[in-house]
Formats: structure tokens, sequence, C-alpha cells
């Protein structure tokens, strides 16, 4: 009985000899928190989203690193600061509160944002602002834009220049649809505002106008079914003096299609 047990012991001990550091060395490497205790913690967001990091950086675009100045960070859209020219609907945030049942997600900040692609797109103004832009020190000017969050003159770049042809540009707005702070967008002559405004109206989906904004400007597949009238309908009448009179006008009938469209091109944004 003493054989059994001290063979048993020595088993146990020469198992812990071989397996013992293989078990330290497999958990050391698996546990490096990061620190969230500091002001724009270290966690960085391809962590758990690196599909959509991928796609960011296969996509050929203004925000993935068209303008010369490289992929724009997360943060930039996903962790809304202020700034000068929006729209008025914009300035409002909503921040995530609670936890589990009856919480609130939060929609302009942090990871939980889903943030409206007119908060930066809302401006009044377009086109070249310096000529310097490979040079120019935008911090040294511009310390209190966007609540002082971004104080490399990169980060700005990313966004307000283009590398290539050496200008800084303001963010372009949206226009045409009346969103912007622009008093000569009316949006009058919009074909497409009703889809715009519809989007807008749509509480159950994307934020604000950006179902719009992404059917148009990305190469999301989009489903459309909508319905046309087929037949003019009028009523015309014919006086004594040969004058015709046609005060009615209508459309009847109706024609529904349904087609899937998707933006193939190679320069969506």
């Amino acid at each position: 009985m003493r054989r059994t047990h001290l063979l048993l012991m020595l088993a146990v001990i020469m198992t812990g000899i071989f397996a013992l550091p293989q078990t330290v060395a497999l958990f050391s490497g698996q546990h490096s928190w990061y620190n969230l205790s500091v002001s724009g913690n270290d966690l960085p967001c391809e962590k758990c989203h690196g599909d959509i990091a991928d796609e960011m950086n296969s996509l050929v675009s203004a925000h993935s690193g068209e303008t010369g100045y490289g992929r724009m960070g997360c943060g930039y859209c996903h962790r809304l600061f202020p700034i000068q020219h929006q729209n008025g609907s914009f300035t409002n945030y909503t921040y995530a509160s609670g936890d589990g049942t009856g919480s609130t997600p939060g929609k302009e900040a942090h990871a939980a944002s889903t943030v409206p692609c007119m908060y930066c797109h809302s401006g009044d103004k377009s086109g070249v602002k310096h000529t310097n832009a490979a040079t120019f020190d935008c911090g040294g000017c511009h310390v209190s834009v966007h609540g002082g969050t971004y104080t490399d003159s990169d980060d700005c770049r990313r966004c307000h220049a283009n590398a290539a042809t050496g200008h800084v540009y303001y963010i372009p707005p949206a226009g045409g649809f009346n969103l912007t702070i622009n008093t000569s967008d009316t949006g009058s002559l919009a074909a497409h505002r009703k889809f715009v405004l519809d989007s807008i109206e749509n509480v159950t989906m994307m934020e604000d106008a950006n179902e719009a904004c992404i059917g148009c400007h990305t190469g999301i597949g989009v489903n459309i079914s909508w319905t046309k009238n087929v037949v003019l309908e009028f009523s015309a009448s014919e006086n004594e003096y040969g004058n015709w009179s046609i005060p009615d006008f209508s459309a009847a009938g109706s024609n529904v299609t349904a087609s899937t469209y998707k933006n193939n091109w190679t320069n969506s944004y």
C-alpha cells in the first residue's frame, strides 16, 4: 500500500514538473488588461470590431484614407465632439445610462453611438481654405476646436485636408435637402428629398437620415419597392367658341416594381 502511495505521489510530482510550466506560460499571456481608468482609455476598438476595421481599410473614401493622411480613427465619429458649423438638430446628446432592463443606449457618445452623418455634414461652407496643409500647424491657431479633443495636426488633416493637392477644406455639407445651415439650401429642387426625410422619420432603424446616406453613398445593397401610376386622367370640355377647358388632372392605375440596387463604385463615399 505504501509503495502504491509512493508511486502515485511520484507520478503527480512528475506531472507537475512537466505540465505546470506550460500551464503557467499559457495563462501568463492571456490576461493583459487595458487601463480604463484614465481619460480616453487605451482600449482599441479593433479588439472587438476587427471586421469593421477590415471593411474601413478596404474602402477608398474620405473616411478611410483617401485624403492621403490615413484612415480616420474610430473616435472621430463614435465619440462626438462639439463642432462649430452644424444643424441645430444635433446639439443634444443622448448618453448611455443604466444597465440591462430599462437602460438607455447612447446615441452620440463612445461605442454605443449611432452617429448621424449630418452631424458633420450639415455645415454651411465648402471649398479651399488654406494652401499649405502639408506644413500648416492646425493646433497653433485652432486649439479650442472640437473641445480641444485633438491636438495633433495630423488628426485635423484626416478630415480637413488633402495630401495630393496640399489644400485644407471645410467638411463638405450634404446640401440640397434643406438640412444644412446654409440659408440658400432650400431643398426645393431635390429629387430625392422625400427619401431623405422619410429616413429621418424612421426611428426604428438608423439615426437621422443615415439610411439614405448609406443607401446612396456606399456599396451597401438597397432593396427598393415602389408604385408608379400608369394612367393620366383628365376631363376636357369645349365651349361654343371652340375653346377647350381641362381643369382636372389625376393619376390612376399602378405598377409595383421591386428591385435590388448595389453601388459597386471603387470610389464610394
